[in-house]
């Protein structure tokens, strides 16, 4: 009755202190956008409001370890005086000797040890317990997610001979809404597409259900067996290391020549950092997103993939500087198949066909055309259609 609040409190506490750590990092790795914001008060209020809240509870949990030691502590001096109070009677009437008491006393210690362990050792028995329901939890929510996805019908990718193909593809949310759906999609080797359309259509979770990192849906992604495919997102990640562990993820970095990595560098608009590549750091925070990307365009070159998925990889850059890395791609990685989304107009001189995704349409003349759906908006569908350079 004492200790049993002990549990919820300890479990609350944890919780309390993992998001209050994590907003605390959070902050400090949007320091800057929240300073040109001038979000500091915002932040602080924040911060303040979880640490208030995490010291309320540390504070009911002190003040139930209280009321728990206080029995727990009692309890243990009485056990020392009872069995002499006890037995007192019978030695002072001369029934029993010094020695049978002193015996009575230790037989009592005993017994009272073996039956107390639960009272000595509640307060870690509480923390024990709060801990296994945190666990319990995370392994009910992977259950349940894996409910969900075995539930729901799932994209199935598929080795095939030489191109990338979208049988009857359709892409949901994961409760079963449908974001886009293509059928009868090619993309061949060696060929460089363009991906076009509104924000929110579903270019991005396309591209993730063509690399096979998103399940929901369904239908059939056909890739080429063996194919090396990489996607490149908007803001490359950049693990904390050397330079050179950077530009070489997720292989290591001891795997690549350094001249080698000192030319990529430069080829890609980023001398200043050529002699850097032992330097350790937090790259993502230390370079601006342009250079990010031109990191991630340097990493692909090095990798040689395949299947190149470009999602919008250079859409900080400029134009001239984004037209000199799709020309350096083109040199570099000239058996690779180009895959990109971009909503730039020069972008259309670097690729030969064009994969456009067009509102409150039903039919384009008489061109090849796939229809998608994207019912997250009312009476919303999409078509593809692919134009050769000629006809653009």
């Amino acid at each position: 009755m004492i200790g049993r609040a002990l549990t919820a409190l300890n479990f609350n506490q944890q919780r309390y202190e993992a998001d209050f750590r994590f907003n605390l990092v959070r902050a400090r790795e949007n320091s800057e956008q929240i300073a040109l914001l001038h979000g500091e008060t915002a932040e602080r209020g924040r911060l303040i409001d979880r640490f208030s809240t995490l010291a309320a509870n540390w504070l009911q949990i002190m003040v139930r370890t209280k009321y728990l030691s206080f029995f727990t502590v009692s309890y243990s001096q009485v056990s020392i005086i009872f069995p002499y109070v006890v037995v007192a009677p019978a030695y002072f009437a001369s029934t029993i000797q010094l020695g049978g008491l002193m015996q009575t006393a230790s037989a009592f210690s005993s017994v009272q040890d073996a039956l107390s362990f639960f009272v000595t050792v509640y307060r870690q028995f509480a923390e024990w317990r709060a801990v296994i329901e945190r666990l319990a939890g995370f392994e009910a929510s992977i259950k349940s997610a894996q409910t969900v996805l075995s539930g729901a019908q799932a994209i199935s990718v598929a080795p095939g001979s030489t191109d990338i193909h979208l049988d009857r593809l359709d892409v949901t949310l994961p409760g079963g809404k449908s974001i886009v759906a293509a059928d009868g999609v090619t993309i061949a080797p060696h060929d460089q597409v363009l991906v076009s359309g509104p924000s929110g259509s579903g270019k991005s979770t396309l591209f993730r259900a063509i690399a096979g990192i998103w399940p929901f849906g369904g239908g059939k992604v056909v890739v080429p067996a063996d194919a090396r495919v990489m996607t490149l997102p908007q803001r490359p990640y950049l693990p904390i290391g050397s330079l050179a562990a950077a530009i070489s993820y997720p292989a290591e970095s001891g795997g690549y020549d350094a001249a080698q990595l000192r030319a990529l560098l430069k080829a890609v608009g980023l001398p200043a950092l050529a002699d850097r590549l032992d330097e350790e750091a937090h790259w993502s925070r230390m370079l601006s997103l342009g250079e990010q990307q031109r990191i991630g365009i340097a990493r692909a070159i090095l990798h040689a993939p395949d299947f190149l998925l470009l999602d919008e990889a250079t859409a900080s850059l400029d134009e001239p500087s984004e037209a000199a890395l799709y020309q350096l791609l083109h040199e570099r990685l000239p058996a690779a198949t180009i895959v990109s989304i971009g909503h730039r107009s020069t972008l259309a001189a670097f690729h030969k066909r064009r994969l456009t995704l067009i509102q409150d349409a039903i039919t384009i003349g008489s061109r090849t055309q796939h229809s998608l759906r994207c019912p997250d908006r009312p009476t919303r569908s999409l078509i593809v259609k692919y134009r050769d350079r000629a006809d653009r």
